[in-house]
């Protein structure tokens, strides 16, 4: 998806296990930022720290376990 605004994410539970990702391209103007559901659970309690320049690319990788998103991002892609 192509950012053009700060993105808040909500999450439709599967009926099974599943494997989500999410790749976000920051526009030509960048600085969007975003917000993911409570049921999302980064590594070490904290999500990635979001590359925000122009046209940034960022994917964000989930395993749904039947109750929360576990979470990890690869960041700054160009």
């Amino acid at each position: 998806m192509t950012m053009t605004g700060n993105v808040t994410f909500t999450f439709t539970a599967p009926a099974n296990h599943r494997h989500v990702q999410v790749r976000m391209v920051q526009d030509a103007t960048g600085g969007r930022t975003v917000t993911w559901p409570a049921t999302v659970k980064w590594s070490n309690g904290a999500q990635p720290t979001w590359v925000t320049t122009a046209n940034a690319i960022n994917i964000a990788n989930f395993f749904y376990d039947g109750t929360n998103y576990w979470g990890a991002g690869l960041v700054g892609f160009a």
